[in-house]
Formats: structure tokens, sequence, C-alpha cells
């Protein structure tokens, strides 16, 4: 999932749908044939897990909210069925409603199975969704945080690569 949806997630002038269905054409037909049956109930799927508001499927994407368009980039790459989810600022731009409806699918997909990685600048963001944080600095890891690790003072002084009363954590066999 790109950071700026607009000018890497979407094509704006096009509908919900092709928009929805892009990523996903190799699933979605047969011999170059769209099977329109399967594409739309994949379609309504992410329509309702997403929540996403719009008067039609066949309107441009680009007179949705800033919110729901973010919802149709994730609904995009979802329709492929990743295990592995990359997120860049999934929930730049967009409204205190929507992040926490974002949040919450994080969580529903990685408890599913799903490893996500996700970038972000907010430090609530980071504490309050991840599980493990790796810290980067001058282009390497400097530090991994683990679950009550997660801390805006840990998070600050390894960001700025200061360390106080706690030490660095060193990247075991399980990273």
């Amino acid at each position: 999932i790109p950071e700026d949806r607009k000018t890497e997630g979407l094509m704006l002038p096009m509908t919900v749908r092709e928009n929805l269905s892009f990523a996903a054409l190799d699933r979605l037909s047969k011999g170059g044939i769209i099977d329109r049956a399967t594409e739309q109930r994949l379609i309504d799927d992410m329509v309702g897990l997403l929540a996403i508001k719009t008067a039609g499927l066949d309107i441009p994407v680009g007179a949705l909210s800033g919110g729901n368009q973010q919802k149709v980039v994730i609904a995009k790459w979802l329709m492929r069925q990743p295990r592995i989810i990359l997120l860049n600022d999934p929930t730049r731009g967009i409204d205190v409603g929507t992040k926490q409806e974002i949040y919450q699918l994080m969580r529903k997909l990685a408890d599913a199975g799903a490893a996500i990685l996700f970038y972000s600048t907010d430090y609530d963001e980071l504490i309050g969704c991840c599980d493990r944080v790796l810290v980067l600095y001058d282009g390497a890891v400097k530090r991994e945080l683990v679950g009550a690790e997660i801390t805006e003072r840990a998070l600050i002084s390894s960001a700025l690569n200061i360390h106080g009363e706690e030490s660095p954590v060193g990247l075991g066999a399980e990273a």
C-alpha cells in the first residue's frame, strides 16, 4: 500500500470497480476474459470488509472521500489474498474514524496469519498497532522493540540514536 494513494495507489478517473479489480485481474480472468460473477463477489466482499462508502461501484474513485479512497487502495491489494502486506503510512491524511477501522482491519489480518510490515512516523500508531518495531537509523536497524518495550520514549531515543537507560535490543533468530 503506497504512501500517496492519489499518485501511486489509484487511477482517480477510473471507477471504483476498475480500481478494485485491477490488481487481481489474473485471479478474475481466464483466457483474457473477466469472470464478472467472481469479480462482483470479490468486490462485494471487499466493500463489506472495509466498509467502503460509495454511491456506486461505477463512479470515479476520485469522487470518494480520502478515507474511502484509502480503503479502496487497501482492498485492491487484499483481493490478491496476500500473505505479506506492506503498508507505507496507511493512515496519512484520513479521518480518525477511518484510521480506527484500518487499525482494526490490520489487527484482524494479523490475527488471521498475515504478516504486516507497517511503516509509520506516527509514534502513537506504532505503539497502538505493532507487536514488534524495528527502528532504522542511518540506513541500518538500530533497535528492536517488542511488546511492552514499544513506548514513546524508546521510539524517540532510538530514532535519534540516543540510548539512555534502555539499551538496544539485538536482532535474534526470530527476526
